[in-house]
């Protein structure tokens, strides 16, 4: 009865002191115990009492509604300060429990959806004022998500977004939201990694709705898919700053752990059935599933940025911060790259990395795909891979020269103020103190986000481009270099470069920008210095001593097909990082890299008796055995590639052997073959791309057996 009495007056003066109130300081005691005495007739008065002011609201000429959100707003601002703090002055109200405190957020989300039930059919008839009413309240819902809550808060507040949504439609949630729908992103995409199951559940269920409102009004959901997935490094390396602060992350293994949750979530997005869920058509599915596949691969790039930058399994956030802010650095400079250990030898780390860059066009999104073809290249020398890192940089090379005509439409994410807005969040001061990591506080943990939401130096000119495919041209002729026998290969692919900035310099002539025409110069120049060294050199590098069935093979084209068998260790039985990249009892074919010749010529060397087959084979083999050897399963490799020979299915076997390139262009070609043992015919392998490849392993796709007859 006492909160019906004072209904009408207190919504009316709230409104009317709105601008003093607006003045007022957030933590100010007379605004703290004026907006709670608000929320106390909101929550304690009747219902009907409540809708029929709002409704009054509505119809009044000067639209006090929207004052009556903004004073909604005023509140969570203002709440802000009655959360636990390190600041003496944090606190507005003493003796106020962590539970009212909640409560009073509770109160905010319910208030919002009876407004929207109450105000928006009145207010639909004028899209201005709908629109205008639309961002007022996505934006107090924003700041309230932002907040930690406790999961009740959270499901209701979410509960509140999905009504809006629903209530004002994609067209208007994102004329409203605009440029911060990124904001939005990675809101959902934290509130993914919850461990609270509901909160997780009511996050993949608001995304879902918000993709199916998407594809309705706009027929695709890229723009959804490209700004989710763009600040989702982002997000991903401050989950992990936030467990690290708390004392939960001390190795890297803790940290791909803390990502589990978010990795469920997108599964879970990609299980969404059409059959079963009408918000989601099934022309969606390709869309949503490359989207959740993409996702998942940057989480692993972010793991992997991690790895590169760190040379122990313990985690120092400043170390990876600063080396991660440096940008992109020369490839092959005298620095020493952190080599791989032997517990991510079997990571699908090459394939995560390609699969992130390939999501993001160059046309739109070169910054993002320059980034994970840059970390791919990076990933690549740790492991001396010469060939695959400058097939990695041709690719971005390409990339460049495509991006060109449509730099300025380019599409840039921006930092995310309040995760650092410690005027309007105070509560951010007191991350890390809990658990005396004051070093670890917010501002360590924004700028290690920081440093993961883009990686790549501003690409916005056609002059800063080409200065950039200058250092991508040098480091692939570098990484060329660092191997004997891809001069043809190197020659092709810049010969294939220059003809494509050859064609732009003629269209940049009609267009008459010298600026952008010297630019362009400079690279023909230089992509012209590096084929006249390369036709200086031998156009035919052999592996002296490396025979191969009666074939001679140079040291960049040796490859051979791997089967694992047998009894599968536990890292192939499940996986809560990186997956793995071999198929069990699936063969995959792998160029041997040159370190691994160097170590075979020294077994033949130390041992004559064995074949030169034998040797590369069990070379190649050795770190395979050396990662496995904490297994209780022996660890067998064999050679020969029959399926006989894997008897015992209590052990492991690693089935090694060499296998030719078929090849009608230079050095280039999908097909393999390996002769059998009996003579019988051979086995040949057809893989998806072309090798040489940005990948230095590709699954099988065909497997066909061939006699003699046909051979």
């Amino acid at each position: 009865r006492v909160a019906a009495m004072f209904v009408g007056p207190i919504l009316d003066y709230s409104l009317d002191a709105y601008p003093v109130l607006a003045r007022m300081n957030a933590n100010q005691q007379v605004r703290g115990i004026w907006l709670i005495c608000l929320l106390y007739v909101l929550q304690e008065g009747p219902e009907v009492l409540v809708r029929d002011k709002l409704q009054s609201f509505c119809r009044q000429k000067d639209n006090r509604i929207n004052i009556f959100v903004s004073v909604l707003k005023l509140a969570c601002a203002t709440f802000q300060y009655l959360m636990s703090s390190n600041d003496v002055s944090f606190h507005v109200l003493d003796g106020l429990s962590k539970e009212m405190t909640q409560e009073c957020y509770n109160t905010l989300s319910a208030t919002v959806i009876l407004l929207i039930e109450e105000c928006f059919d009145t207010v639909a008839s004028n899209e201005y004022e709908l629109e205008k009413l639309a961002k007022l309240v996505f934006d107090l819902l924003l700041h309230v998500l932002a907040t930690p809550q406790s999961s009740v808060t959270l499901l209701r507040t979410l509960g509140g977004s999905a009504h809006a949504f629903d209530k004002f439609g994609a067209s208007i949630f994102l004329r409203a939201v605009g440029n911060s729908l990124q904001h939005w992103g990675r809101i959902i995409v934290k509130l993914m990694n919850s461990t609270e199951l509901s909160v997780r559940s009511m996050s993949v269920d608001f995304f879902v709705s918000l993709l199916g409102g998407v594809f309705n009004v706009c027929g695709n959901v890229d723009i959804v898919n490209l700004i989710f997935l763009s600040i989702l490094p982002e997000v991903v390396a401050r989950e992990i700053a936030l467990c690290s602060a708390s004392g939960l992350i001390k190795t890297m293994e803790d940290a791909a752990s803390s990502l589990w949750p978010l990795r469920r979530a997108f599964a879970d997005v990609e299980e969404t059935n059409p059959l079963d869920d009408d918000r989601i058509d099934p022309q969606m599915l390709p869309s949503i599933s490359a989207f959740c596949r993409t996702g998942q691969a940057i989480i692993d790039g972010v793991l992997i940025e991690m790895r590169l930058r760190e040379d122990s399994d313990t985690i120092d956030l400043e170390k990876i911060a600063k080396a991660q802010r440096c940008g992109v650095s020369s490839l092959l400079d005298d620095s020493e790259h952190i080599q791989p250990s032997l517990n991510t030898i079997f990571d699908a780390d090459e394939e995560s990395l390609l699969e992130a860059s390939n999501f993001f066009p160059p046309e739109t999104s070169l910054p993002q795909r320059m980034r994970w073809l840059f970390t791919l290249k990076d990933l690549h020398c740790s492991k001396n891979q010469w060939s695959e890192a400058a097939e990695t940089l041709i690719l971005g090379a390409h990339s460049l020269l495509e991006s060109l005509g449509h730099l300025p439409n380019m599409w840039r994410p921006s930092r995310f103020d309040l995760w650092s807005d410690y005027r309007r969040f105070p509560w951010l001061s007191s991350i890390g103190l809990s658990h005396g990591t004051h070093s670890c506080g917010n501002v360590a943990v924004i700028e290690y986000a920081n440093a993961f939401l883009e990686r790549a130096s501003p690409l916005m000119t056609v002059t800063d481009a080409c200065s950039t495919l200058n250092k991508v041209v040098d480091n692939a002729f570098a990484a060329f270099a660092n191997e004997d026998g891809l001069e043809d290969i190197a020659y092709s692919h810049f010969e294939e470069l220059l003809n494509k900035v050859s064609t732009i310099v003629s269209g940049e002539k009609r267009r008459n920008d010298s600026h952008d025409m010297d630019a362009l110069r400079r690279v023909r120049a230089n992509i012209c210095i590096r084929l006249a060294q390369l036709t200086e050199k031998d156009t035919v590098s052999q592996l002296d001593g490396f025979g191969l069935g009666g074939y001679t093979h140079n040291e960049a084209q040796c490859y051979v097909r791997v089967v694992l068998r047998g009894e599968k260790p536990l890292r192939f039985k499940e996986s809560t990082t990186i997956p793995t990249f071999f198929e069990w009892d699936m063969a995959s074919i792998c160029r041997v890299r040159k370190s691994t010749l160097t170590k075979a010529k020294h077994m033949m060397k130390s041992n004559p008796k064995k074949s030169t087959e034998e040797c590369i084979c069990f070379a190649f083999a050795e770190p395979l055995v050396n990662a496995l050897k904490g297994n209780d399963n022996a660890v067998v490799v064999t050679m020969g590639g029959s399926k006989d020979v894997a008897t015992d299915d209590s052990k492991t076997y690693i089935d090694v052997v060499v296998v030719q390139m078929k090849s009608r262009h230079v050095g280039k070609s999908r097909r393999f073959f390996v002769r059998s043992s009996s003579d019988s015919g051979v086995t040949e392998f057809t893989v998806a791309h072309t090798f040489p490849h940005a990948l230095a392993r590709q699954r099988a796709l065909i497997t066909s057996e061939i006699t003699p007859k046909y051979f």
